[in-house]
């Protein structure tokens, strides 16, 4: 019989959702075991492209800068189809991405090197066991202890398994590569298997999901016939367009080509069911080869990497967390086409959404029921994912119109709208949580009704700020060394949340009193922002629970750090914290400073914004309004209510 360990937190599952909640456990300093089957991170992957929402979230745990050197990034796509005598016509090159959204935009690089780098940040920060060649058999419940949030009632056997040595490149073609050879990780546990009790248990294991089956759940949604070929390839071509993401349509079928690092281009060639039948039998990627050159123009294609041949299909899992315990993420509860370049961008931002709270509650920052809301916010944004891939996957796929030579060349509007929607509002950038524990209720009128709680948000105080949104990252110049950076780069993923106060022109008397009054507030003995910073919790949990910045509109060589409020500018034991405490205004070296309140539609008598670790918008309202502030604080976080451990 083997050894009984226990954790925090069990993860089934070292892909991109299963890393990204690891790399939260590990910020957070929160116990977590990761298993995996495979015996290294993935070599060539099929998902490897970026969006921006996916970048701005891996810049809050200081990874983007690497991905975005390595990456190639897609600016421009171009539209092509065929005039009635077959010669090839580019119909359209527009932005790939909607300007203006996000300081990134959608790139391409290997799924591997994107996990290594998350590995080597969980790595760097201990807290979590990395377990490969590793599977979980069998999985139980304590039900008589599901309610108790400090209980262990997840019972997971685990077993060492060896490698499949007939999937040592993860299923696919591998010649050299400059992307550095995946370490093996630690090996899994030896003897007769390990029993894990963990607190709670998350599944970012696949579309085949172990853990969704032990739940007696499945994948609902449709598997279609079209087939498509998947190439990774250097191609040698005087085709004017191959730098930049183009599709092409043709009485042949549908291409589509994204252009990748070093050279690299993905491939998706449409397959006649001829084809795709001949290539599930004999796995040559000359058959591949052989439908993409009629649809290309003449050139010489140099076959490189990646061969691959999927089905469309999209598909749903509709419950995905059981008794704020279980939860499921990723391709186990979404699969689709890759033609969207979602799957694992979806993926990640799953388990962004999930980790912190999952860690905040074991750090007793939050209540156990707010776990409920990663069901209330993940499933819309995964149902959504389904049905934009399914507008794609028409525009796309010749075999679901009728005559394919009698579609060809032709881009519908829904098409082309589904397209630009892609990189903008389906990215993540506009994914917009309703009112929920975590996301408060929105009033605008200016005297609340009876029947509302008086903790709502007022949206009349920044309009164009969506409350549930993640907050848009414009230009800000710090109050001290007049250096600038982006709103998001104040705010990194720590598990912390942070306090916005938007103080107007502090210039002038009357504001700089509001905001004066707002400060004391905050540092009376009673409020919640001085209970859940006590010292002695914070020293306990690793981190603060709340951080406050002060962003006024005022020209800012008129205002002296000194003579702010303490609470925008504290002593740290390394003295005065600089960072608290920023401008809107124009930078000296950077264009698109002073455009912050302008852009969020703040007034003049300024507000306040309470941000989730996630960066989204839980709470706004007027810099006056503290009770309410104080009420959303006490509703979800136990320590706001709590008599101050340290005097």
């Amino acid at each position: 019989m083997g050894d009984t360990v226990r954790t925090d937190v069990l993860i089934v599952g070292a892909g991109p959702s299963g890393l990204m909640a690891a790399a939260w456990m590990a910020q957070m300093g929160v116990h977590t075991i990761i298993i995996d089957q495979k015996s290294h991170q993935t070599r060539y992957g099929r998902a490897d492209g970026l969006e921006s929402r996916t970048l701005e979230i891996l810049d809050s745990f200081g990874l983007a800068d690497k991905v975005w050197a390595q990456a190639n990034h897609t600016v421009e796509i171009a539209l092509w189809g065929t005039t009635t005598d077959g010669k090839l016509q580019r119909q359209s090159v527009t932005a790939n991405s909607k300007p203006g959204w996000s300081r990134f935009h959608e790139s391409t690089l290997g799924q591997g090197q994107i996990e290594e780098y998350i590995m080597e940040y969980v790595r760097a920060r201990k807290h979590v066991e990395v377990k490969r060649e590793t599977i979980p058999t069998s999985f139980k419940i304590d039900h008589t202890t599901i309610d108790d949030h400090d209980a262990f009632p997840i019972r997971v056997n685990l077993e060492n398994v060896p490698p499949d040595p007939n999937t040592p490149f993860d299923g696919v073609d591998a010649p050299s590569s400059e992307l550095s050879e995946a370490q093996s990780d630690d090996s899994g546990y030896a003897g007769m298997g390990t029993m894990v009790e963990a607190k709670y248990i998350l599944g970012c294991d696949g579309a085949h999901s172990w853990l969704r089956k032990q739940l007696g759940l499945r994948l609902e949604g449709e598997t279609y016939d079209d087939s498509w070929g998947v190439l990774d390839i250097i191609p040698l071509t005087d085709f004017p367009d191959i730098r930049k993401r183009f599709i092409i349509k043709s009485k042949y079928g549908t291409l589509m080509m994204i252009p990748r690092e070093r050279k690299l281009v993905r491939v998706y060639v449409e397959l006649p069911p001829s084809s795709a039948d001949r290539y599930r039998a004999e796995h040559n990627a000359d058959i591949l080869m052989e439908q993409l050159t009629p649809s290309f123009p003449p050139s010489t294609l140099y076959l490189n990497t990646q061969v691959n041949n999927n089905q469309v299909g999209q598909r749903i899992c509709r419950k995905i967390s059981l008794h704020n315990r279980i939860f499921l993420a990723g391709d186990a509860i979404h699969t689709h086409s890759p033609k969207s370049g979602q799957g694992m961008n979806v993926s990640m931002q799953d388990t962004f959404n999930l980790g912190w709270k999952i860690a905040s509650v074991i750090k007793g920052v939050l209540h156990p029921r707010v776990l409920e809301t990663y069901q209330q916010e993940r499933l819309p944004v995964a149902e959504r994912l389904i049905a934009l891939d399914q507008r794609i996957c028409r525009g796309m796929c010749s075999q679901r119109n009728g005559n394919p030579e009698a579609q060809y060349g032709r881009f519908d509007e829904d098409h082309k709208r589904a397209l630009e929607e892609e990189n903008s509002s389906m990215s993540g950038l506009a994914v917009i949580y309703q009112p929920n524990s975590l996301v408060t209720s929105t009033v605008w009128d200016t005297s609340l009704p009876k029947d509302v709680a008086s903790c709502c948000s007022r949206p009349s105080v920044a309009r164009n700020l969506g409350v549930g949104a993640r907050i848009p990252s414009v230009l800000i110049v710090n109050q001290s060394d007049s250096q600038a950076c982006h709103l998001q780069q104040i705010l990194p993923g720590t598990g912390q949340w942070n306090l916005i106060v938007f103080g107007g022109d502090i210039a002038g008397a009357d504001q700089k009193r509001r905001v004066e009054d707002l400060a004391d507030a905050l540092n009376s003995p009673d409020s919640a922002f001085k209970k859940l910073n006590d010292p002695v919790s914070v020293a306990r949990r690793g981190f603060p629970a709340l951080g406050v910045y002060l962003i006024h509109c005022a020209d800012r060589l008129s205002i002296e750090l000194n003579d702010l409020p303490t609470v925008f500018c504290p002593w740290t034991k390394d003295g005065v914290d600089y960072g608290r405490v920023w401008a809107d205004g124009e930078a000296y070296h950077y264009a698109g400073g002073g455009k912050l309140y302008s852009t969020f539609g703040i007034g003049d008598k300024g507000c306040m914004a309470l941000l989730r670790p996630d960066q989204h918008l839980a709470f706004l309202s007027g810099i006056d309004d503290v009770e309410s502030l104080e009420q959303f604080l006490q509703s979800v976080m136990p320590e706001a209510t709590q008599k101050l451990v340290s005097s």
